[in-house]
């Protein structure tokens, strides 16, 4: 079982501790409810080192991103985020990631529980592979990172106090190098996975103790909670944001609502002509937003019903404290896509009413995480 830098820190607190594809995670500090509202109303802390950090360097290394991703990283200027996702010749998604630009010829793509997944280099293998005779490197740096996020309205006035960095001159998705706690040299990223104000902050391994020592110490005025896996999935259904379970089944960008990141005129890329295609006749299915109207929290391949019909399966569930309900993703056809449409979800041998929601439940126009 691999274990992030953070675990023994973690470990101290009570916290309870589940394998999560590899990996021994906090599933609950407190409870869900509780951690869940503490980033909705004040601030969070959550361990997020088992991600991945793949460093692309080298003349080549725009046109191996170019390559590979279906957005388009000419634009990007140093100190700037993307959110893409990569795609397999068919146009499926292989992964959805980030790309950091550091410098001229040298890039991060950070992935969640891929690459950097327990016996499990999906990423990091197919920029290699498509690398080919590019003048490139590739090198996954996850082993070096330390990473936490925090997220929430207060997220500023703590991470301000650890940091060197200028945070009112940083925009959302851009980021910049400073010095974070201990470390000399580390990297402030107004990203997040929750839909409110957050930064990432990155540090070499070894700085990973003062790192979290300096976060706790910072967030007592705040009243900053301590984050679970179980209230992150939570929170980030509350947004319809995806993680990998929900394009396990072949899934493309036009599906899973991630159209307006396909640019099809930067040139050609892997996958391009597949979806150019799709969008040519038309998507069958969607990725949909799902609230339940009972206490049933929907799970993955959870069967999802019309007029006691199949049409569909749940791709992910979870608990939306903050909208109320129990909440979730969900695969179906395109014709019942839309939001109101009453539906079922089958579990257990029951039928829980339900119906198709908003895709962003929760502060649908994103003023929250850019304020």
């Amino acid at each position: 079982m691999k274990r992030t830098p953070f675990y023994h820190q973690i470990a101290a607190t009570g916290a309870r501790i589940q394998p999560v594809q590899g990996w021994a995670m906090p599933d609950e500090f407190t409870n869900a409810r509780e951690e869940h509202l503490a980033v909705r109303e004040r601030v969070g802390l959550s361990d997020w080192a088992s991600t991945g950090e793949i460093e692309i360097q080298g003349r080549d290394a725009l046109s191996l991103l170019q390559r590979v991703i279906v957005n388009d990283a000419t634009k990007m200027k140093i100190g700037r985020v993307l959110y893409s996702t990569m795609c397999k010749s068919n146009g499926a998604i292989l992964s959805d990631i980030t790309v950091y630009r550091f410098a001229e010829n040298r890039y991060w793509v950070m992935t969640a529980w891929g690459s950097n997944a327990a016996n499990q280099f999906v990423e990091f293998d197919w920029l290699k592979e498509q690398a080919g005779d590019l003048d490139v490197s590739v090198t996954d740096v996850s082993a070096g990172a330390a990473l936490l996020a925090v997220q929430g309205p207060r997220a500023r006035d703590v991470v301000a106090q650890v940091t060197s960095a200028d945070l009112s001159a940083l925009p959302y998705m851009h980021f910049c190098e400073a010095s974070i706690a201990s470390a000399p040299r580390g990297v402030v990223s107004r990203t997040g996975y929750t839909g409110e104000l957050g930064y990432e902050l990155v540090v070499p391994a070894e700085y990973s103790g003062d790192l979290w020592d300096a976060l706790i110490a910072a967030g007592r005025s705040a009243e900053m909670g301590l984050l679970g896996l179980k209230a992150a999935f939570g929170l980030r259904l509350e947004k319809g944001y995806i993680a990998r379970f929900d394009f396990m089944d072949s899934v493309t960008p036009l599906e899973a609502g991630l159209g307006w990141t396909i640019k099809f005129d930067k040139g050609d890329f892997v996958g391009r002509a597949a979806l150019a295609e799709q969008k040519r006749i038309g998507v069958a299915r969607q990725l949909c937003a799902l609230a339940l109207d009972d206490d049933w929290i929907p799970a993955t391949g959870n069967v999802v019903l019309k007029d006691d019909r199949v049409v569909g399966k749940v791709t992910s569930g979870g608990m939306g404290y903050a909208v109320g309900r129990p909440i979730g993703l969900c695969l179906v056809p395109s014709e019942i896509a839309e939001p109101g449409i009453a539906v079922q979800v089958e579990a257990e041998g029951m039928h829980h009413p339900a119906r198709i929601a908003p895709r962003a439940m929760y502060d649908p126009e994103g003023k929250r995480l850019r304020a």
